[in-house]
């Protein structure tokens, strides 16, 4: 059973407004493996059934595949009419629980009131199987019986032989530039570390592909990451020094980017690769130069 200041809390967060309990101390969260941009953090176990109103949906989702690192995913649905709020945390993963309030009636059900998470994943949720468990809780505090949700996680840099990955920290076009040990440039408009073999149209052998241009033209597609990946099972990559730079194309609006660039060699993270670097509004150039120099790895 809640505590009557735990109760004070809820409310309180119903109207949007930031409140905590004695026996749950309310935290930020930042480092759990599943933060909530709309929501309040509550250490603790997950709440167990007393007898509240139930979470009767969670078909708002896009896809069950979350890669680690997603931010912004939306995840919503239903719960009873006499849910004051929902609770969402990940099973087994974190130290508690974070709660949002319910929204107005759902129009496509008889009295049934909405909700919406906003789901920040980090970068090492572990791969596989996970389970996302919701319960709804009433006015008096009591939250009914959890509803699971299946989910499965993807690892956030991608299997390859080599991974050169770069991440960002907020909605601006960045880009990953690579030039070759034989002077080819890697960008989002030359995706390929080699050049393409005329006969075939495609890259020639041990070319590193770069996975996607994320956040094109300032569209937030949940990632914030660019990968170029060389394949286990390909040619082994062209062998010399790589130059790494990072490119603001776009500053979308902020001022400044956090960026962190990591190497990673048949899954492993090479330590002394790991760089860090912010890149200023100023720095945005639409695709004028290579970008700021980070550093080099050689293979």
């Amino acid at each position: 059973m809640k505590t009557i200041a735990s109760l004070i809390a809820l409310s309180i967060l119903a109207h949007g407004v930031v409140g905590c309990g004695d026996s749950e101390r309310a935290s930020s969260g930042a480092n759990e493996p599943l933060t909530v941009s709309n929501g309040q953090f509550f250490e603790g176990s997950f709440p167990s059934d007393q007898g509240g109103p139930s979470v009767t949906s969670t078909s708002g989702i896009r896809s069950t595949v979350i890669p680690a690192g997603t931010v912004s995913k939306t995840i919503s649905g239903d719960a009873a009419n006499s849910a004051l709020s929902v609770a969402v945390a990940l099973n087994g993963l974190g130290s508690g629980y974070w709660v949002v309030p319910v929204g107005p009636p759902d129009q496509d059900t008889k009295g049934e009131l909405s909700w919406k998470v906003t789901c920040n994943f980090a970068h090492d949720l572990p791969p596989g199987a996970q389970r996302l468990l919701f319960a709804a809780a009433n006015r008096e505090g009591q939250f009914g019986a959890q509803r699971v949700l299946d989910v499965t996680a993807t690892p956030f840099a991608p299997q390859g032989h080599v991974v050169a990955s770069l991440s960002w920290g907020n909605d601006a076009d960045v880009d990953l530039h690579l030039i070759s040990p034989s002077g080819k440039e890697l960008d989002p408009k030359h995706i390929s570390s080699t050049e393409i073999d005329p006969g075939t149209m495609m890259p020639a052998p041990g070319a590193g592909t770069l996975d996607r241009d994320s956040l094109a033209n300032c569209v937030p597609d949940g990632r914030r990451n660019e990968n170029v990946v060389w394949p286990t099972d390909a040619s082994e990559p062209e062998a010399g020094t790589y130059s790494v730079y990072v490119h603001l194309f776009n500053g979308c609006g902020r001022p400044a980017t956090n960026f962190v660039f990591d190497l990673y060699i048949d899954g492993h993270l090479v330590e002394n690769e790991h760089q860090a670097g912010v890149l200023l509004d100023t720095d945005a150039d639409n695709g004028v130069g290579p970008g700021l120099y980070v550093t080099q790895f050689t293979l």
